[in-house]
């Protein structure tokens, strides 16, 4: 994934700065970072400009949260051929004015309520996080 976007018009990082840190700093930077939630470059530049914790903590990417949203990803494109079916379902009894397999509509909307009570499961934990 870019990190900016093609209508992205602010201004871009591309001025390089490096820090010589021991051994002993790095690896405490390092903890700090991951304690925060936050990339090590975004939290040391938290810090050079003297900003609160507060915001770093705000940006953290959350690993879980990544995970939770893959699935909802799932579930979205699972949600849709589901619908699928029930359009055919749909579309063939307003054609022939019967159906043929009641059982497949009752799976379909079966389904489809599962989905939709995972999908509101993982927005709530996604919140939550």
């Amino acid at each position: 994934m870019a990190r900016y976007g093609r209508a992205f018009d602010g201004e871009r990082r591309t001025a390089f700065l490096g820090v010589q840190l021991t051994p002993t700093e790095r690896a405490a930077l390092e903890a700090d970072a991951k304690r925060q939630g936050a990339q090590v470059s975004a939290y040391a530049r938290e810090l050079m400009f003297r900003r609160s914790a507060a915001v770093v903590a705000g940006t953290r990417r959350n690993p879980d949260a990544s995970a939770l949203m893959a699935r909802l990803e799932q579930l979205a494109e699972e949600l849709s051929r589901v619908g699928n079916n029930l359009n055919q379902i749909a579309r063939q009894m307003n054609t022939t004015g019967e159906l043929r397999n009641p059982a497949n509509l009752d799976q379909a909307l079966e389904v489809h309520d599962q989905i939709g009570a995972l999908i509101v499961q993982a927005v709530e934990r996604v919140i939550t996080l």
